[in-house]
């Protein structure tokens, strides 16, 4: 399992982002463990035919929290770092290529299961999930980087009243209430 349940920032704001990657690897952990029974061949074809109902729903529900948690990276800690670090290189750079490299996994799972599942064989089916499971590969690795190097910039570089600042602009829920 990918949750863990401790903190390991106390600024409000990576505090933030820390809550937001335990949800979202929550969620994740619904959905991996399909990905594992095709990487395990458990699965006859009708059976597969379910798991990859079941798989698109999950990853469906998954993408909206996902992409509002890194659209505000996007829109707010990026820039804040960059002013310091700069974004033609190093670690702003990387983890926003892996945002598209995740959006990319994701969004090319998503294409070929909109159709008629009926129309796809045990093998397509496993095929095309593991672009689900590079996807849960890239964000497990991308938020223990974001938190690993990007988080402890935020300590490290920022002042008081941007650490303040970037804290207000990211406290916002990623999922609608109500939902």
């Amino acid at each position: 399992m990918t949750t863990e349940n401790t903190v390991q920032f106390d600024l409000p704001a990576l505090r933030v982002l820390e809550n937001e990657h335990q949800y979202l690897s929550y969620l994740m952990d619904q959905w991996h463990p399909i990905v594992l029974g095709f990487e395990r061949y458990i699965y006859t074809e009708e059976e597969a035919r379910e798991a990859l109902s079941t798989l698109r729903r999950l990853i469906v529900d998954f993408i909206e929290p996902f992409k509002n948690h890194t659209d505000k990276e996007e829109e707010f800690l990026f820039p804040m770092l960059s002013k310091y670090i700069g974004d033609e290189q190093g670690p702003v750079l990387a983890v926003e290529e892996e945002h598209e490299e995740i959006d990319a996994y994701i969004g090319h799972f998503l294409h070929h299961t909109m159709g008629d599942l009926q129309e796809l064989t045990l093998q397509d089916m496993k095929d095309v999930v593991k672009d689900a499971g590079e996807a849960f590969e890239v964000i497990t690795v991308h938020f223990v980087k974001e938190q690993s190097i990007i988080f402890p910039m935020v300590i490290n570089i920022l002042r008081i009243q941007e650490q303040d600042q970037l804290f207000e602009e990211l406290y916002t829920p990623i999922v609608e209430i109500g939902k």
